[in-house]
């Protein structure tokens, strides 16, 4: 069945496929959102990885409901996970793909991707949360498929500590949201980083919606150029120096030094 699996995805691209326990894991998840809060019967989390080298925040020319920007590549990891729920239901097994926010005010996921990965062995968390695999750091998309179908499990990373002697992100982070002195991701202030993206995109009218610089500048990995070439939802990276200072400075942030390029 995991080999099967395995050459099925690798079809659309996919350059990794773990498989998480739902019953020995998710220690981390939060209230609600653990599998079986989203599908009882799960016995199985199915996980792959795209790689999307520096393209995340490519987007449509479109807002979804709820003035979201639609990515093309989480798109394209939704159509390859209804793919792969189709090719498990045709075995026989049920299958979920998970989706929704638990609670959409904060931004809480349904089920957390980055956790699902991380526990199905495919990267572990960075200094800044994001989820770091070996092959290509924080540029990679995640697909999550729940299932009762009952396939041999993976193990979290253990002997992968990218961020062990690194803190490249935390001395770029504008706005010191990332912390050294705990271990990854303990040092993350996942409320400061979302206020600031909130107050760039009020600042400049939405025209510059994501800050990047931990996941841009992440040194782990395979670091592949653009791939995709529509629009593309700017950070703070597409600035000029002397623009991206301006646009600090009105927002409070004194860190200046710390944001070159």
């Amino acid at each position: 069945m995991r080999e099967e699996l395995e050459s099925f995805l690798m079809k659309f691209g996919v350059f990794k496929v773990g498989v998480a326990d739902p019953e020995g894991g998710f220690g981390m998840a939060k209230e609600g959102c653990h599998p079986r809060d989203v599908m009882k019967n799960c016995n199985s989390v199915v996980v792959f990885a795209l790689h999307v080298g520096l393209d995340y925040y490519t987007t449509l020319d479109y807002r979804q409901k709820g003035d979201v920007e639609s990515r093309v590549l989480s798109i394209y990891c939704d159509w390859v996970s209804s793919k792969l729920a189709d090719f498990l239901r045709d075995k026989g097994y049920d299958a979920v793909v998970p989706h929704g926010f638990k609670d959409e005010e904060e931004r809480i996921a349904r089920l957390s991707f980055k956790l699902a990965a991380y526990e199905a062995g495919l990267g572990v968390f960075g200094r800044s949360s994001i989820l770091i695999t070996p092959e290509y750091g924080p540029r990679v998309n995640f697909g999550v498929v729940l299932t009762d179908a009952s396939i041999e499990p993976d193990e979290p990373l253990k002997d992968f500590n990218p961020c062990q002697q690194c803190d490249t992100c935390v001395s770029l982070c504008p706005i010191n949201a990332i912390s050294k002195e705990l271990p990854p991701p303990k040092g993350f202030d996942r409320e400061r980083c979302i206020g600031f993206v909130y107050k760039i995109r009020e600042k400049t009218d939405r025209r510059i919606r994501l800050c990047g610089y931990c996941y841009n500048r992440c040194p782990v990995g395979e670091i592949s150029e653009k791939t995709f070439h529509l629009s593309r939802c700017k950070t703070l990276l597409d600035l000029n120096e002397q623009r991206r200072k301006r646009l600090l400075r009105s927002l409070n942030v004194d860190k200046n030094e710390a944001v070159q390029k």
